[in-house]
């Protein structure tokens, strides 16, 4: 539980916001490994391993406004602990996980206008406990985890919403592991930390990388500047990355329960205010809003499942930040290799988006509010999208496409 101290100033600040936590109504029981997301200003609790150790298939949903919680009908595939789940275009993604019996790597969407779930197609990898999943647009990416057979897994696989189908994409280059921490931060695809294994040996990693979805590739960012760490909880925020509780380097836990803030666009890490208490394994979150909600997992010391759930203003933490990166996290292209069309998210001061090929020439232009391009006409290859705000050229991103 040691903390490791850098004054390399580029690789991250260490400014603490000054802020507290607020504590809100108990959730309905408490767990570790909850799957959670937020939709429609609702936030949501699925499966989980209860008290007992056992897996579990019950909803519940959270109302910020009442500050309530409530039952709904349970989860119709195999109750499960160690999964996963995202949110994409107004729907929840989720699978993954295991249970007394099996390992899985089926896949479900959630609908909050009626409450329903769809199975949609299983995973061609392995199954697989503790793997990381994120969202980008229309697509999800999912890897790493562990499982019975072959152990910790380094593989990648890109799920396609529209075209319900897997592709399994680039390996991290780094070791395998499971347990990770992950997230969408302007746009891009990170991921790492976790628990792994060095000969018999279990090591919990600090190192930390990024996907290139365009050239498949993935790229070793600066390690992570706290102690290393495993099993918490993460989330995005206006264009950033957070990072929340969990384990420290001795897969114990850590004296307090650590939040921090990455700047994708700056590789940086900052350390905010700490949740209540000592950290928790395998604790669950969502944000609503402007605001944190975090909940459940394993006191350590106590061998207790909290049921308190805590609240955090996350406005403040981004205050005094460039405005013009912040500009740059939120804006962003997917997919990415994209085929028939290409979409975009903007900020609000985006005007325009203009596409060039690698050799400067104009393709087309658009207004920042028509939200996507159809490329069936583009010829395969790398093309440059242009965001501009009133003819300033704020950023550039490379694209792909390829039919």
């Amino acid at each position: 539980m040691n903390k490791i101290l850098l004054s390399t100033l580029f690789l991250f600040s260490t400014t603490i916001i000054a802020q507290s936590w607020e504590r809100l109504s108990n959730i309905p029981i408490g767990k570790h490994h909850f799957i959670s997301f937020s939709l429609d200003g609702k936030g949501y609790a699925v499966t989980g391993t209860s008290s007992l150790e056992q897996a579990t298939n019950d909803v519940y949903q959270y109302d910020p406004i009442t500050d309530t919680w409530s039952s709904l009908t349970d989860f119709p595939g195999a109750a499960r602990s160690f999964g996963i789940g995202t949110v994409a275009n107004g729907k929840a993604y989720l699978g993954f996980g295991a249970n007394a019996t099996q390992f899985l790597n089926d896949f479900w969407s959630f609908d909050p206008s009626d409450s329903s779930w769809t199975q949609l197609a299983s995973c061609g990898c392995s199954s697989r406990r503790h793997p990381a999943l994120i969202a980008i647009g229309d697509r999800i990416y999912v890897g790493l985890g562990d499982n019975d057979i072959i152990g910790n897994l380094r593989d990648w696989w890109m799920y396609d919403i529209n075209a319900n189908t897997w592709t399994r994409i680039a390996d991290l280059p780094g070791p395998q592991r499971h347990h990770p921490y992950m997230f969408n931060a302007g746009g891009e695809v990170f991921a790492g930390l976790g628990h792994g294994f060095n000969g018999s040996f279990g090591v919990i990693y600090n190192s930390w990388y990024k996907l290139d979805t365009a050239l498949n590739t993935w790229s070793a960012m600066n390690n992570f500047p706290g102690e290393a760490r495993v099993a918490g909880t993460q989330f995005s925020f206006n264009g950033h990355g957070y990072v929340l509780s969990g384990d420290g380097s001795d897969h114990n836990y850590m004296p307090t329960g650590e939040m921090w803030r990455y700047n994708p666009d700056r590789d940086a890490w900052n350390e905010l205010t700490a949740h209540p208490g000592i950290s928790r394994w395998a604790p669950a979150s969502f944000v609503i809003d402007n605001d944190v909600y975090f909940f459940g997992g394993l006191n350590r010391v106590t061998n207790s499942f909290p049921i308190d759930l805590w609240k955090f203003d996350l406005t403040d933490t981004i205050t005094g930040l460039d405005e013009q990166k912040l500009i740059l996290s939120n804006t962003y292209v997917y997919p990415n290799p994209a085929n028939e069309f290409l979409l975009w998210e903007n900020d609000a001061k985006i005007t325009d988006v203009r596409v060039y090929n690698t050799l400067g020439k104009l393709i087309l232009t658009r207004t920042a509010k028509a939200k996507r391009i159809n490329t069936a006409q583009f010829n395969s290859g790398l093309y440059l999208v242009q965001f501009y705000a009133k003819n300033e050229l704020i950023k550039t991103s490379k694209v792909l496409i390829k039919h």
